[in-house]
C-alpha cells in the first residue's frame, strides 16, 4: 500500500476511536472506571482487541504493517464501524475488500419461527449446532453488541476480550458450562466441519484452550442464571435467566431468549431496562 493511503486511514481510526463512548462498551466502567468525555484510548483499544497497544498504534500511525482479517474485524467490531466505513478499513490497510458481512439466514429455520423471534420482547436469537448465529432481534442486538457485526456464538464467549468484560464472573459461570456444551457437541459430531473450525479457534487462545481442555460435560443452559453489564450502566450488574428452546423439526438449533431475573422472582412486570427491554420491530 502507498504511505499516503497508509497515513490517511490512520488519521479516520483515530476519529473513529475518539469518537466511541466508553459506556457504550458493556463492563468497561467496571473494569477501567469512569470516563470524562466520549473516545478510547489507543491502550483502551488494545486490551479490547486482544492485540497489543503497539499493534494498534501501527495502524493509526500509517506503519506499514501485515494486518490480519482478524485484527482488523476485531477493530472494526470495537470501534463499531459501518459497513462502509468497514471496507474503507480494508481498502486503505491491505488493499482488498474485506470478507463478507454476516447476514441472518432463514432458510433452514423457516419465515414463521424468524419472525416469531423479530416479535419477542426480550433479547432473543437463533443459533444453529455449531453456534453460528442466524437470526437475532433488536433486543438482543442492545444487549449483545457484538452481534449485529457477526460471530459465532461460542468464539465470541469464550475468546472475545469484549465477553470477559460484559460477563461477570467469566470464567466460573460463563466459560467453563460452555466450553464443557461445546466439548460435548465436538464428541457427539466429530465429523462437523465447521464445528471443528469453531473448536480450532477457541483453543487458538491460550485461557480458553484450558478451558476447553478441563472442561466437564454440561448439556445445556436452560434455566441458568447468569450476570451481565449493560451498556450505559456503568458498573451497575444485573442477573438474568436463559431460557432455551428447540425446535421440533430440528434439536439442534437452539432459541434463547433472556429475560431479568427480578422481574421473574418477584412475579410482577419491573421497571423495564434498556438492553433488556421491550422494543418495536
Amino acid at each position: 500500500m502507498r504511505n499516503e493511503d497508509l497515513i490517511a486511514v490512520g488519521r479516520m481510526v483515530r476519529h473513529w476511536r475518539e469518537r466511541v463512548d466508553p459506556e457504550d462498551l458493556p463492563g468497561f466502567t467496571a473494569r477501567y472506571g469512569r470516563r470524562r468525555g466520549r473516545g478510547l484510548t489507543q491502550e483502551d483499544v488494545g486490551q479490547l482487541t486482544g492485540f497489543s497497544a503497539r499493534w494498534y498504534s501501527n495502524l493509526e500511525r500509517g506503519v506499514p504493517t501485515p494486518f490480519s482479517d482478524e485484527f482488523l474485524d476485531c477493530v472494526s467490531r470495537v470501534l463499531r464501524l459501518t459497513e462502509d466505513e468497514r471496507l474503507t478499513l480494508y481498502t486503505y490497510t491491505v488493499g482488498r475488500t474485506p470478507p463478507p458481512g454476516p447476514q441472518m439466514d432463514t432458510t433452514i429455520i423457516g419465515p414463521a419461527l424468524a419472525q416469531f423471534v423479530l416479535m419477542q420482547p426480550y433479547p432473543c436469537y437463533i443459533s444453529g449446532p455449531e453456534w453460528d448465529v442466524h437470526i437475532h432481534n433488536k433486543a438482543a442486538a442492545q444487549q449483545w453488541r457484538w452481534m449485529p457485526h457477526g460471530d459465532n456464538v461460542m468464539l465470541w464467549a469464550l475468546t472475545r476480550q469484549e465477553a470477559r468484560l460484559q460477563l461477570v464472573d467469566w470464567e466460573t459461570t460463563w466459560a467453563r458450562p460452555m466450553a464443557a456444551q461445546l466439548h460435548l457437541a465436538m464428541r457427539d459430531d466429530p465429523n462437523n466441519t465447521r464445528l471443528r473450525e469453531v473448536v480450532d479457534e477457541v483453543r487458538k487462545d491460550d485461557v480458553a484452550r484450558r478451558i476447553y481442555d478441563e472442561s466437564l460435560a454440561k448439556v445445556h443452559p436452560d434455566g441458568s442464571r447468569r450476570r451481565v453489564y449493560l451498556p450505559h450502566h456503568h458498573d451497575k450488574e444485573f442477573e438474568v435467566i436463559f431460557l432455551c428452546f428447540s425446535p421440533m423439526r430440528d434439536p439442534r438449533y437452539r432459541m434463547m431468549a433472556v429475560v431479568p431475573a427480578d422481574e421473574c422472582d418477584n412475579e410482577r412486570f419491573a421497571v423495564p431496562v434498556p438492553g433488556l427491554v421491550p422494543t418495536a420491530n
